[in-house]
């Protein structure tokens, strides 16, 4: 939802958790992209001045941990990985390949390749040189390249093309062939655990942080705030992990907020800035992160980081030293592990459902921001992306998350537990039930009105001036029809169910359409164009919800 406020906008989300939890993300947080030209260099091992002094200056700021450019082993920390990368110099049986290899590290830390990527461009330019006998035999080269996965194979092979262009040697031409002839690597669909086990595994969220005892959720409070978090803003999990203990801010005129790291890349630079954004919060969300403070401070635990080591090492048999003194994305993907394997499995009885990975909430949210209405470009600078396109991968997903959804909110309504109207959000705090009413007999529906293949529950009084534009949709209508036009019945909630099927997909396509185009997202009304197709989809998905769970009660759902 927009709310225009004089000269900006600002984008409301919203979680339910027993009250609503509400975030709101001013335009602030939209960054600008930058495209910066690196100047191509060519090894010169005749003069080595340069990356000499490229290796001090890298040294100097702390970007490299080594006593000389000569040294056999650099450590390269990683202040946003929470990890320090080694990287192993071995190639001694070919010196001159051995430098240029190092030079080349030095330009590719200079220029802003993070640490990880060094390590892993390092791992394979040894491969490479080994396996071509430092570089002179390429036969088996593209035999290697070939047998990894297209993306990886495409990457690593511009790997070889970059430091080709700083290194020529005899074979360049040949070797540079090679890796042009492997395919261009287009960009598949990220495969997301099944939306029917994210919803399983959101309910038990809800249930195990509202209704078991504090000692025994504590341990999990990281999961709880990733979970709450970064499922309604687009946030990578070295991000959040990043996120400081004085994050809280409760402003003079009442109002409550909770800033946030974004990782931002300096152009033409090894810097890595972690930038804070403004995010205002109510009430419900400053008391949880509150809470959790109170108990850090109660343990001792003074620390600089919202999820410190010293809270995770808590709950180790056997703490290990760890060089950060924050938790690190390995220590989260554990504990991850640790409440799949002790609270789904263990106290849920959940064996067979599809994991989670950490990254992947920031993928729902951005599925989530699509089936709200937001336009590509919005959805596309709240993410970090800098290349709209990049979204088209998601949108591929939306159409059967609405499909699951839909399918486990009819299973909700047959067990007589359905949540409340979808408000903005799609995954998040909720757990409502009612009861939809019992198995009626004849003696039931004397007093009930008789309508297509079944009866209503509305007074008459007021009947049908409160009806809803069809009787399958309406929680007054009960399916009972006569023997004879039982089958008949059946195909009647089949065909409607069908045709808010069509009508669902017909709207994903142009919201999709509406989102990415350039044209269209001038449109003066293309927000609101948006938002109102946004709301069509979630009536479509409730509607559609409603017919389904009868077809489940009768044991004729598809």
């Amino acid at each position: 939802m927009f709310e225009k406020n004089s000269a900006n906008w600002q984008t409301k989300y919203i979680l339910n958790k027993v009250d609503i939890l509400e975030f709101k993300l001013s335009q602030d947080l939209v960054g600008k992209s930058t495209v910066s030209v690196i100047e191509h260099l060519q090894y010169d091992k005749t003069d080595s001045t340069l990356y000499l002094n490229n290796f001090s200056t890298l040294k100097e700021n702390g970007y490299i941990v080594a006593d000389s450019f000569y040294d056999h082993i650099w450590t390269l920390p990683c202040k946003i990985k929470a990890n320090d990368f080694q990287l192993v110099f071995d190639l001694d049986i070919y010196g001159d390949l051995n430098e240029a290899v190092k030079a080349f590290i030095t330009l590719r830390k200079s220029s802003g390749v993070s640490s990880h990527k060094c390590y892993d461009e390092l791992q394979f330019l040894k491969k490479t040189i080994r396996l071509s006998k430092g570089l002179e035999q390429t036969n088996n080269l593209k035999d290697k390249l070939l047998s990894m996965s297209e993306p990886r194979a495409y990457t690593l092979s511009n790997v070889l093309k970059n430091f080709i262009s700083f290194f020529p040697f005899e074979q360049g031409e040949e070797v540079l062939r090679i890796c042009s002839s492997i395919p261009f690597a287009t960009s598949g669909n990220r495969n997301l655990p099944h939306f029917h086990d994210v919803l399983i595994f959101n309910d038990i969220v809800n249930d195990f942080f509202q209704t078991k005892p504090i000692e025994n959720t504590l341990k999990f409070m990281p999961i709880m705030f990733w979970w709450l978090i970064t499922n309604i803003l687009p946030q990578r999990p070295t991000e959040l992990l990043l996120m400081n203990i004085d994050c809280l801010e409760h402003r003079n005129d009442e109002s409550m907020w909770l800033k946030v790291p974004r990782i931002k890349n300096e152009s033409d630079s090894p810097e890595r800035v972690i930038k804070y954004d403004s995010i205002q919060i109510d009430a419900k969300t400053y008391q949880l992160i509150s809470i959790y403070k109170m108990k850090l401070n109660e343990f001792g635990i003074k620390d600089e980081y919202l999820f410190p080591r010293d809270f995770y090492q808590m709950f180790r048999k056997k703490p290990k030293r760890q060089a950060f003194n924050r938790m690190t994305l390995y220590n989260f993907e554990f504990l991850l592990q640790e409440f799949y394997i002790e609270v789904v499995e263990g106290l849920y009885s959940e064996t067979n459902l599809e994991k989670i990975k950490p990254g992947d909430t920031r993928h729902f949210a951005i599925i989530n921001m699509f089936l709200q209405g937001f336009n590509m470009l919005s959805i596309a600078r709240m993410a970090g992306h800098d290349v709209i396109a990049t979204q088209d991968n998601y949108y591929s997903h939306a159409e059967h998350f609405s499909q699951s959804y839909v399918y486990i909110l009819a299973q909700k309504m047959l067990e007589r537990k359905i949540s409340d109207t979808m408000p903005e959000g799609f995954i998040g705090w909720r757990r409502d039930a009612y009861d939809r009413g019992k198995i009626y007999n004849n003696q039931d529906t004397w007093d009930m009105l008789k309508v297509d293949y079944g009866y209503c529950k509305e007074m008459k009084e007021i009947f049908p001036s409160s009806c809803v534009e069809d009787c399958r949709i309406c929680n007054n209508y009960v399916f009972k029809p006569d023997i004879e036009k039982y089958e008949q019945g059946i195909e009647w909630l089949q065909d409607y169910s069908g045709m808010l099927n069509q009508r669902m997909n017909e709207l994903h396509l142009v919201m999709k359409e509406q989102s990415s185009s350039s044209l269209l997202s001038k449109h003066p009304y293309s927000d609101e164009i948006l938002k109102t197709n946004s709301m069509k989809l979630v009536k479509y998905m409730n509607h559609k919800a409603v017919v389904e769970s009868i077809l489940m009660e009768e044991e004729r759902y598809d």
